[in-house]
């Protein structure tokens, strides 16, 4: 393992994209380049520091939720070119986020998905479900959305009615993850599925992936990465056996976010100051 980056404090959201890793630490957004590892740029942004925030990004933005607010930051020096307000409180503040090229996703704590056009920035909000959704994950023209209740519910992205469902657990589908025609689910009952898309079927299914609730972080090569942050665990499995390659010991704690792109892992926790890089190879 080796660090990316060493920051005062830990990493509460971060994205990997192709040249810089966009990261929020207490009240700053950071822009890391990958190859040298250097600090490009930095702004505070926040006036409290945050331990739940979430980032993602395209091409030329950044989008951080902040409790109920969304901040949309330009991509080169951070300056908020707005932001809006998703929920009113507790009962509604952001879980969940992803985009695509038209629309910014959220996924609010009392069911509900709030979408934002990314030139006009008008919000739609839609009723979809009785419970929260963690995990959102774009699929062809489609919006997974993972429930607390255990349902994973396919929505059309044009009109958020839901045109599948499956029941896959009695507890909280923590974590999506989609390669090619492939969906891996992560559920708090410590089950992991493997669902064929194209046919919306399980073609796979291991029990006690973990000890503790994990996430579903990518592929390499044939093996599926899954990360227990509460077990401070890593698993590699086979992904047309799910027979378990290897398993890394890692300080982790409680939660955090990963990310696979080629042989490298990159990862943050609650155990790290800033983020750090496992080679996989």
């Amino acid at each position: 393992m080796d660090h990316l980056i060493k920051l005062e404090s830990v990493v509460s959201g971060f994205c990997v994209k192709e040249r810089y890793i966009y990261c929020v630490c207490k009240k700053t957004v950071y822009k890391i380049d990958k190859e040298s590892k250097a600090i490009v740029y930095k702004k505070e942004i926040f006036r409290k520091d945050g331990l739940a925030r979430i980032l993602i990004a395209d091409e030329n933005r950044i989008f951080i939720s902040d409790f109920c607010t969304l901040y949309i930051l330009n991509e080169e020096d951070f300056e908020v070119i707005g932001k809006w307000k998703i929920g009113e409180d507790l009962s509604s503040d952001i879980c969940g986020m992803t985009a695509d090229e038209n629309k910014i996703y959220c996924s609010v704590r009392n069911g509900k998905i709030v979408a934002v056009d990314k030139c006009s920035f008008e919000k739609k909000e839609y009723t979809v479900s009785n419970a929260s959704m963690w995990s959102l994950k774009i699929y062809d023209n489609y919006l997974l959305c993972g429930t607390v209740d255990g349902q994973l519910l396919v929505l059309c992205r044009d009109t958020m009615l839901i045109k599948k469902k499956m029941i896959l657990s009695k507890q909280n589908i923590r974590s999506l993850y989609v390669n090619d025609k492939i969906l891996y689910s992560a559920c708090q009952d410590k089950k992991l599925f493997k669902i064929d898309m194209t046919k919306f079927e399980i073609i796979g299914t291991v029990k006690n992936v973990h000890k503790k609730m994990f996430d579903c972080v990518g592929v390499y090569d044939d093996m599926l990465i899954t990360v227990s942050y509460p077990c401070g665990e890593i698993a590699l499995w086979n992904t047309n056996t799910f027979e378990k390659r290897k398993e890394i010991k890692i300080a982790l704690s409680l939660s955090g976010n990963a990310y696979v792109e080629a042989d490298k892992l990159y990862i943050t926790s609650r155990g790290i100051l800033g983020c750090d890089i496992i080679y996989l190879n």
